[in-house]
């Protein structure tokens, strides 16, 4: 009988000794759940650039593909610019009456900026 309870005694404590190690082992995994979550960092909003009129968008666009509008690069200018044809013959006479923009040759139209001059 004696054989039989110092067994139930080192069973005993080795289910005990086991339940210790399973108890921290789940308190641990668990331990960063009880800390606060970092604080995200700050994002800064990036400025929204401010949309240019279609004069200038031609401008730029017309800068960029040589100086000068003409019928073989008509369609690219018209893409970059974001204009149609129709906003194009609205928006020429205005550029050709401020000084921005002259006839040049036939059909074309020359920009005068500092860039093109």
């Amino acid at each position: 009988m004696t054989a039989a309870i110092v067994k139930t005694q080192r069973t005993g404590g080795m289910l005990r000794g086991a339940s210790l190690v399973a108890a921290l082992a789940l308190v641990s995994g668990c331990s960063g759940m009880m800390m606060p979550p970092a604080a995200p960092e700050a994002v800064t909003p990036q400025p929204r650039p401010v949309p240019q009129a279609p004069a200038d968008r031609l401008l730029t666009s017309i800068e960029a593909n040589g100086c000068v509008l003409t019928s073989d690069n008509l369609a690219p200018v018209l893409l970059r610019a974001n204009l149609t044809q129709q906003e194009l013959r609205e928006v020429t006479p205005q550029l050709i009456s401020a000084g921005r923009a002259e006839i040049a040759g036939q059909g074309q139209i020359r920009v005068l900026t500092d860039t093109c001059i």
